[in-house]
């Protein structure tokens, strides 16, 4: 998993107890973390792209395809949309989050 600007907002750790209390293989659970962890980056691009105009998409994803940890992504985000995309992010992914959490369990 590579360093992106939003890494900040997101807290799994929730998650990640309740595969270690599963006992699945190695191999299994690091899976599972991976596919859980796309699945938390197409939630944040979809968000971003949702509440961003599209006429900032183009810039938008030249930023991140450069830097994409480079956290004043969020300042043009936050500058060109209509929202404050960290509290969208935010939300959005504490409703992923359980429900990924009532699938676990």
């Amino acid at each position: 998993m590579s360093k992106l600007f939003y890494d900040h907002l997101i807290v799994i750790e929730e998650i990640n107890d309740s595969l270690v209390a599963l006992e699945l293989p190695e191999e299994d659970h690091n899976q599972t973390l991976s596919i859980i962890d796309q699945t938390i980056h197409n939630h944040v691009l979809d968000i971003i792209l949702t509440h961003l105009p599209k006429q900032h998409h183009e810039t938008f994803l030249k930023l991140f395809v450069k830097a994409p940890h480079d956290k004043t992504i969020l300042k043009f985000l936050n500058e060109k949309s209509k929202v404050i995309i960290e509290e969208e992010i935010t939300k959005a992914i504490e409703s992923l989050k359980a429900e990924l959490l009532e699938l676990i369990k």
